[in-house]
Parts: C-alpha cells; sequence; structure tokens
C-alpha cells in the first residue's frame, strides 16, 4: 500500500532511468527523438497513475513521511500534465542533431519527481529532498548545451543562488526543529501554536 502512494513517482522515476538507458545503448548518430515519445508515455502512465489515486483512500505512508489526499493528488495531476505538454512542445521545436536530448528527456522526468514528492510531503526533511531533486535537475537543463559560454554562466549563476537558497532553508528547519522538537509539518503547527508567547 506504501508504493501505491508514491505510484506517479515512481512510474516516472522508472521512464526517467529507462531514457537514460536507452540512450547509453543508441549509437552517437542516432536520432534521440524516440527517447521523447518513451518519456511522454512516461508522462502519460504517471498521469494515469495520479488519476487512479483519486480511489485510494486518505492516508499517510512510510512512517507518514508521505500523504495522500485531494490536495497533493490534484498537484500529481497536475504536474503530470504539465511536463507532458513541457515534451510534447521540446519534441516539436527540437532537431534529430539537438545536442543532450536523451539527458534532457530524462532529467524533466526527474524534476518532476521532485515536485510531485514536495505536494504530498508532511516533512520539511522531505520536502528539501524533493527540492534539491528538483533544482539539481533544472541546473543540469541550463547547463546543457557544452557549446554554449551562455548555458554554462545560467547554470553556474542557478547553482549559486539556489546553493545559498538551500542554506537558508535548511537554516530555517533548523529553527523549527530547535523550537518544536520534530520537522513534521503537523507537529510543527501544533508546537508554535502552544508555545506560550513572552509579554
Amino acid at each position: 500500500m506504501n508504493a501505491l502512494r508514491i505510484l506517479p513517482e515512481i512510474v516516472l522515476t522508472v521512464a526517467g532511468i529507462l531514457v537514460m538507458l536507452v540512450d547509453a545503448m543508441m549509437a552517437k548518430s542516432a536520432s534521440r527523438k524516440p527517447l521523447g515519445w518513451l518519456a511522454v508515455l512516461g508522462a502519460l502512465a504517471a498521469l494515469s497513475a495520479s488519476l487512479w489515486q483519486y480511489s485510494l483512500p486518505l492516508g499517510t505512508a512510510y512512517f507518514d513521511v508521505v500523504r495522500t489526499d485531494a490536495f497533493s493528488i490534484f498537484f500529481h495531476v497536475l504536474i503530470a500534465r504539465i511536463v507532458l505538454a513541457a515534451l510534447l512542445i521540446t519534441l516539436d521545436s527540437v532537431s534529430d542533431t539537438t545536442e543532450g536530448l536523451g539527458e534532457l528527456f530524462a532529467l524533466m522526468l526527474f524534476g518532476s519527481v521532485g515536485m510531485m514528492f514536495m505536494t504530498g510531503a508532511t516533512e520539511l526533511l522531505l520536502i528539501f529532498v524533493a527540492l534539491e531533486i528538483c533544482s539539481i535537475s533544472t541546473y543540469i537543463m541550463a547547463g546543457l548545451r557544452k557549446g554554449s559560454t551562455g548555458s554554462s554562466e545560467s547554470s553556474i549563476k542557478y547553482f549559486l543562488l539556489g546553493s545559498f537558497a538551500t542554506a537558508f532553508f535548511l537554516y530555517g528547519i533548523a529553527l523549527c526543529f530547535g523550537a518544536t522538537g520534530s520537522t513534521s509539518i503537523a507537529a510543527i503547527v501544533e508546537g508554535l501554536s502552544t508555545t506560550a508567547t513572552p509579554h
């Protein structure tokens, strides 16, 4: 039952790994566009899995770290549709000779995994991990065009900005844990609401 509550994330992860493996086995001169259609199938499967989750009862999984409810499922569906649209637009706008297509399709899928985990997370630590999964994917995508100085520059600037943001976020988690003794969002809300305010 636990795996069913993160089924869309599992589907996207498997699809991303398949894209990477197939990309590595293809000849260098071969077109990478079929990998995009494989990624599209993965996004469609994740969308179907997200819609199926509406039949699941409300609940949590993996020691109350992930929660499945109408809110998280709605965003699972939304993210799957956005990724599907982004993949189709990418397929329509690139040529067979565009570099790094296999990596691009896989990174788009992996980035969406992080987004989906964030929507169902009930722990700040999982939110942090999910945010990093999404952010690292976008860092790499920004610098995917190896021959472009602008692409490399944007990637390193995004990485530095993200590193500072990550440090502040971790500091905030540490403060919340110090004040409430937990990284669970529900426990933090309860702890802060019962803390006496000094006058």
